[in-house]
């Protein structure tokens, strides 16, 4: 991304935060209620032009580069932000090249292993054509086992594309709520005082916080660097970049997850307290498209297939 690019996805994010910041409270409740998101909540996400973000603006979208809508992903993410917008941004991407109208409906992956959070309102990208399940009522499949509207078949030819871009948005999603966890964490440490001082003095946590820290900003890299990547990646053998920030941030977000809980104490698990949305999120995200294990294996296949010789390129290269 080009300086002017960072500026661009720094003060998009910035825009992000402060329009769906007003509703964060409404995703807090029991930890046994599932993240939901409102209509006001949606239609702040569609006033931002956050579903056609990345669509050229000849088709009525942004025109926003990845690494500009990477950003914004980033920005969703340090919410916890349960709707849809993310998916709905990247699936409206990979329509718009069949050069037909982009819906304006919220957009969800009906790819096995995908996970489909919100009942209905929505219209499913189904990669293969067919209906995802058996139909469900007048014009409605099952996804997963939640109504969904019917599919928009034939939308992707393969089904590997969707996977690794989904799953390239769920590595940035998940890098912005480990930091977002990781910064609460901090000001609480700072705050919380333990046999008369602050716990943030204490050496053990600052190696705890140090040590995540720097596990989350490498994820957080390598899941920027696969969404910007999207572009060029979807074409090529095997989806290095989008594997890699899948395992990364899978890990960091699990890292930054338990340390949280771990220094904020009961007060982190209490629904009235912010953190359990990003962790939640977190656990969530996770495992949608492909957790780190299923991830693992296939890059694993993938380097074994390419040969000793290529490991090194590819390595370099991205």
């Amino acid at each position: 991304m080009s300086g002017n690019g960072d500026t661009a996805g720094a003060a998009f994010a910035d825009a992000v935060r402060q329009a769906l910041a007003p509703h964060a409270a409404a995703y807090d409740g029991p930890a046994d209620r599932p993240l939901a998101w409102s209509d006001d909540h949606w239609r702040a996400v569609a006033d931002l032009g956050l579903p056609k973000l990345l669509v050229p603006e000849a088709q009525g979208g942004a025109g926003a580069s990845l690494a500009e809508g990477a950003a914004a992903v980033e920005a969703l993410g340090a919410l916890g932000d349960p709707s849809p917008a993310a998916d709905t941004a990247v699936l409206a991407w990979l329509l718009a090249p069949q050069g037909g109208p982009v819906p304006d409906d919220p957009l969800v992956p009906a790819e096995p292993g995908c996970r489909i959070p919100w009942p209905e309102n929505a219209r499913a990208v189904d990669p293969a054509g067919n209906a995802a399940a058996v139909p469900d009522g007048p014009g409605s499949i099952l996804l997963n086992g939640v109504p969904a509207s019917a599919a928009l078949s034939g939308a992707i030819d393969e089904i590997t594309p969707l996977r690794q871009a989904m799953a390239a948005a769920r590595a940035v999603q998940i890098a912005g709520a480990a930091g977002a966890a990781l910064e609460m964490t901090a000001d609480y440490v700072r705050e919380r005082r333990q046999f008369g001082r602050p716990l943030a003095r204490f050496q053990a946590v600052q190696q705890h916080i140090a040590v995540t820290a720097a596990e989350v900003a490498a994820a957080a890299q390598i899941a920027r660097a696969a969404f910007a990547g999207l572009d060029r990646g979807l074409d090529r053998d095997g989806p290095f970049l989008a594997a890699a920030a899948k395992i990364a941030t899978g890990r960091a977000g699990t890292l930054a997850a338990k340390a949280a809980h771990q220094f904020h104490g009961a007060m982190g698990y209490t629904a009235e307290y912010p953190l359990h949305r990003l962790t939640r999120a977190i656990w969530q995200w996770r495992e949608d498209c492909g957790n780190e294990d299923w991830w693992s294996r296939r890059l694993g296949a993938q380097i074994c297939r390419n040969g000793a010789d290529a490991l090194w390129p590819t390595l370099a290269g991205g």
